[in-house]
């Protein structure tokens, strides 16, 4: 362009550069996770009340425990790649809690506000918090410890919500972690006992919660579907493909039985070469007792070489929970007993031979040691997860 043509005012402003929006920071940047331990010196980033002395022993308890978890949900933050949230509403709304949504429309309500008393977004997607009060007529019982100890030892697994690892790792972490938060912030002196007792109820449940779910993920074992599919049950249904109709070739056949092979870790000449050595004339054994989905305890487990391999067998005792006398011995591998504990529970299916050999069809719904009764659930509905 010549030196004496002024710039057209539309190309000038294409080459103007551009101002660039600055990103705005999140309300819940550089928040702890939910779940996480506390120090008793423990800092929140929004301090401040806006109502005096919210934890006021004068205030009636369900004003102070509500305020508490919206409090606690302000300064900490639920990663959406996990579970967390809902296992936590979950947790409140089997304590009497209850938990809904919050209407949200895009925009915080007035009592969705930081500290700052600007508009919280993030906090108003969570759901409102309302919890029960006493009632002249009516005495609200409360009891952490039996919260704890039935939502963990029995409704979390009983329900199947929440089925990762990672949830049976999280879940007692987030219950402890709420618990701590009552505690270190004194919200309700007068229950400090309880919540140290069920605060004892959870330490159990992170150390049995991820055992749990993974002897369940482990069950019934390589040796155990090995019988099932020499005599009968599960493992031997879901075997027998009839190929015939598709004109099969042997490779085909093949093709199936390696299949199958992967899915049940064992494929039938296997199972004769494993199953053999320990229950003799395999090919003449009949089934000649069934127990379907009984809910037993593990009573006993045989002891076992430390440095055994992971294949070794291992006999575990159960007793059936409602006729403690009746106990049946399974044969169960290594690598999934190391990770029992005497006192759980599961319920399992499991055949008996007429050379008196148990093997286990299938075991579900495994609990810990301190399970307890859900008197709140219907006993016609049970799930065996």
């Amino acid at each position: 362009m010549p030196d004496d043509l002024a710039m057209p005012m539309e190309v000038a402003s294409q080459n103007k550069p551009k101002k660039k929006k600055k990103k705005k920071k999140s309300k819940k940047a550089n928040l702890p996770e939910a779940g996480s331990a506390m120090a008793d010196d423990y800092e929140e980033k929004y301090q401040e009340d806006p109502i005096e002395n919210p934890y006021n022993p004068e205030r009636p308890l369900a004003e102070r425990v509500e305020y508490a978890i919206w409090k606690y949900r302000k300064n900490h933050t639920f990663s959406p790649s996990t579970n967390r949230l809902a296992i936590f509403e979950n947790y409140l709304r089997f304590g009497g809690i209850t938990v809904g949504p919050n209407a949200y429309q895009g925009g915080a309500t007035g009592g969705d506000q930081d500290a700052d008393g600007e508009p919280d977004n993030e906090s108003s997607k969570m759901g409102n918090v309302i919890v029960p009060e006493e009632d002249e007529d009516e005495e609200l019982e409360v009891n952490f410890t039996e919260v704890a100890q039935v939502y963990l030892g029995n409704t979390f697994i009983r329900e199947g919500n929440f089925i990762a690892q990672e949830d049976f790792v999280d879940a007692p972490n987030l219950v402890d972690a709420f618990l701590r938060y009552l505690e270190i912030r004194k919200v309700c002196p007068e229950h400090l006992e309880d919540i140290l007792r069920a605060r004892k109820i959870v330490a159990k449940a992170k150390e049995e919660l991820p055992r749990c779910k993974s002897i369940m993920m482990a069950l019934p074992g390589t040796f155990n579907s090995a019988c099932g599919l020499l005599f009968g049950g599960t493992a031997k249904d879901a075997w027998a493909v009839d190929t015939s109709w598709m004109g099969a070739t042997m490779a085909t056949q093949n093709q199936i039985e390696l299949f199958l092979s992967d899915r049940f870790g064992v494929s039938d000449s296997d199972a004769i070469a494993l199953v053999e050595p320990l229950i003799p004339n395999t090919k003449d054994r009949t089934i000649v007792e069934e127990k379907e989905n009984l809910f037993v305890q593990v009573t006993d487990i045989e002891s076992f070489p430390a440095d055994a391999p992971a294949t070794h067998l291992v006999k575990v005792t159960l007793a059936d929970r409602a006729k403690r006398a009746d106990t049946l011995t399974l044969r169960l591998e290594k690598e999934i007993v190391e990770k029992m504990l005497v006192g759980m529970s599961l319920t399992v299916t499991a055949r008996k031979l007429d050379s008196g050999d148990w093997f286990l069809d299938h075991g579900r719904m495994v609990v810990p040691t301190f399970y307890m009764d859900d008197d709140c659930m219907d006993p016609d509905i049970f799930f065996y997860a």
